[in-house]
């Protein structure tokens, strides 16, 4: 699970630490609102290199879901989105977004 604070994305945990789901829940808890930028072109770089490379594919028959909740447009890297999207998606990775606010503008859809 990460996060994008300001311009910069964040793993804020890994959720290979948690057997419980109570555990998880409290770790997203935990997690803080900033209210800064959309930072989405860092989310998904963040994704594809840290969170879905090869190490993490000890379950080769899951399916991979990124899910993204946003509050508002892309602001930072937004030339490079697309890009970035396509890269997670060539993983085998589907993606979801949800978003939070009526300033949401999703531009990979």
């Amino acid at each position: 699970m990460f996060t994008v604070t300001g311009n910069k994305a964040i793993l804020n945990f890994n959720l290979k630490t948690y057997s419980r789901k109570a555990d998880i829940l409290a770790a997203v808890d935990r997690i803080t609102y900033l209210g800064q930028n959309t930072n989405t072109t860092g989310a998904f770089k963040l994704a594809r290199l840290e969170v879905l490379e090869e190490a993490y594919r000890e379950r080769p028959h899951a399916r991979r879901l990124a899910v993204l909740i946003t509050d508002g447009s892309p602001t930072y890297d937004v030339d490079q989105l697309e890009t970035e999207v396509a890269a997670v998606k060539a993983l085998g990775t589907g993606v979801v977004a949800f978003g939070v606010t009526d300033r949401v503008t999703l531009l990979f859809v």
